[in-house]
Order: C-alpha cells, then structure tokens, then sequence
C-alpha cells in the first residue's frame, strides 16, 4: 500500500500509543485534519480506536497492518523518515 506523508506522520505517531489529543501534539495537525486521516486509516484498517467520539482520551492504536505500512514507508523513502523527538 502506498500512503500519503500525512498517513505516515499519523502511523508513526500512533506506534507507541497515543491518546487523540496527544496525536495533535505528535503531528502539529488540527483537529479536522487528524479527523479525516483517522477515518481513512480506519476504514482500511491500520489503526484502532477506543471509541468514535475522538475525545482527548481517545486512544489510538496501530493494527499489525500499520506496522507493516510504516515499515514499507520507511524501505521506499528513507529520506522521509521520522526520526524519534523530531516533529
């Protein structure tokens, strides 16, 4: 599957767990951005959510497929990869 930079930036965030709001913080995006990437990564299924309401405890969690997506990414482009502490 080829994902978007966008698409990478939310997966990567989301590796290690990550609550909605703290995905904002990860990705500097705003919340309708966030929004939209989630739903399209759902429905594909990278990634769990906790719950459909995408409050600030909103957890959400990568699918193996996600893993295997970030890991395609980072092979095909590792110029763009997101090194851990850099937003």
């Amino acid at each position: 599957m080829t994902l978007t930079f966008a698409q990478y930036s939310i997966l990567k965030a989301t590796y290690r767990g990550v609550t909605y709001r703290q995905l904002e913080q990860e990705t500097n995006f705003d919340h309708l951005l966030i929004n939209y990437y989630i739903e399209g990564l759902l429905t594909i299924g990278l990634i769990n959510v906790s719950d459909q309401e995408y409050t600030e405890t909103t957890n959400i969690q990568l699918t193996n497929e996600g893993v295997d997506c970030i890991d395609e990414y980072e092979r095909d482009n590792p110029a763009l990869i997101i090194k851990p502490g850099v937003n």
